[in-house]
């Protein structure tokens, strides 16, 4: 198995490489996640991984939120974060709402729904050169035909594994060469938080909290009040 941080040289170009062939184990800031191309390739690469249970969907990693603003459907988010520099005030969470028809479901999108996690610094640098380099893997199939070139980002673990998601490093150690993944890509981990996202979904006007995480009273400070507080489905 390869190791590289995340910040040393040629490192990114490495990793966006690397997932035109196999997923990858991504250090984020507060948790261990495999990273894949976002193709029909990549979600078989992570349910092996993974032993994915069935009824189980994939998110991204926003690179441009432009561009994730772009996908989604007419009126599905407030207006408020339809701008993307008001988006990014939600780092540290993903976000959910509507690429397609409620009818639409695929590994991607569940109901008509995608969610995307949005984050700063190094790993957003990687995954906008990610978007760019990976335009020629657009599969418009998966996606209903939204335009998505994200890398498709889940939990490093066997899923419904009781244990959790892996946020120490021995462990994510044993399923990288447990599992035979080939690169391993570290980084600096925040001391301060340790776990899964939170997760908004956005639905006109209203959000909802759909799973609780790091950092979440910070970020229910960054959502105005003139958008409606919803029960999670």
């Amino acid at each position: 198995m390869k190791r590289i941080h995340i910040e040393e040289p040629g490192a990114i170009e490495t990793i966006i490489e690397w997932v035109r062939h196999e997923a990858v184990m991504l250090q984020l800031p507060s948790v261990y996640s495999l990273a894949a191309a976002p193709t029909k390739k990549g979600v078989e690469q992570l349910n092996l991984l993974k032993n994915r249970l069935s009824g189980k969907n994939y998110g991204t990693v926003m690179g441009r939120a432009d561009r994730f603003l772009a996908q989604a459907q007419s009126g599905a988010m407030p207006r408020y974060f339809r701008e993307f520099d008001r988006l990014e005030e939600l780092e540290g969470a993903f976000v959910r709402t509507a690429f397609a028809p409620a009818d639409f479901n695929s590994p991607v999108i569940r109901n008509g729904t995608h969610q995307s996690l949005i984050l700063d610094g190094i790993h957003r640098k990687l995954f906008v050169q990610a978007e760019e380099g990976l335009k020629d893997m657009l599969d418009l199939d998966l996606w209903g035909g939204c335009e998505m070139t994200s890398l498709i980002c889940t939990s490093a673990n066997i899923s419904g594994d009781p244990l959790g998601s892996i946020t120490d490093r021995k462990r994510a150690e044993t399923f990288a060469l447990e599992r035979g993944i080939g690169l391993f890509v570290s980084c600096e981990q925040d001391a301060n938080s340790a776990g899964s996202y939170p997760i908004f979904e956005f639905s006109g006007n209203e959000v909802s909290i759909q799973r609780e995480g790091p950092g979440l009273d910070r970020l229910m400070t960054r959502i105005p009040a003139n958008i409606e507080r919803a029960k999670a489905a």
